[in-house]
């Protein structure tokens, strides 16, 4: 009888393929439970904070362009936690702050997800940000071409179902707020 606690897959060898100060690219050489050996691509990288900021009225968003996928996208902030950060909710209040000039008197963590759990271990920490005050905004050189946008919750659905939101995380973070009727 197998063990249920023994993961199926089981780790041989963890090769460094590539790194930058945003990610690790690692081959891992693996055996199955089947007896058969196989490779797993794995990228590390850290984690970020997603904030949801809403007025009241409206929601913020930013659009920027992702060069991955040469394309503007729509999307909540998000940046990855940094290692001068105190804390989760000190990440998202900075992340918020730099991407979109905005401070919030209340933030709170509402959950978590996995960005793409097929091939990194990723992991995003959704926050909920409410009683906004406006300055300015902080972007990195990567970012110099963000804009903020802002738009209702009911114009946000429409625009989710004309398929003009694909972010992973923005879609998940909003399904996560609306499912606890927060939004």
């Amino acid at each position: 009888m197998q063990n249920t606690n023994e993961p199926p897959i089981k780790q041989l060898t963890h090769e460094l393929k590539y790194e930058n100060k945003w990610m690790k690219v690692y081959e891992d050489k693996i055996l199955r439970s089947s007896g058969k050996e196989g490779l797993y691509g794995v990228v590390e990288k850290g984690e970020f904070a997603l904030i949801v900021p809403f007025d009241g009225k409206y929601l913020y968003l930013v659009e920027q362009y992702r060069y991955p996928l040469k394309v503007k996208t729509l999307e909540f902030p998000q940046g990855m936690l940094e290692k001068s950060d105190t804390g989760l909710t000190e990440g998202a209040r900075r992340e918020l702050k730099e991407e979109t000039g905005l401070s919030a008197g209340f933030i709170q963590e509402a959950g978590t997800f996995f960005t793409a759990v097929g091939f990194s271990d990723q992991t995003g920490h959704v926050f909920y940000a409410t009683e906004l005050s406006q300055g300015n905004q902080h972007l990195d050189e990567e970012e110099e071409d963000l804009k903020i946008k802002t738009v209702t919750p009911s114009d946000f659905e429409t625009l989710i179902k004309a398929n003009m939101i694909k972010d992973s995380g923005t879609l998940s973070a909003y399904a996560m707020l609306k499912s606890r009727g927060i939004l």
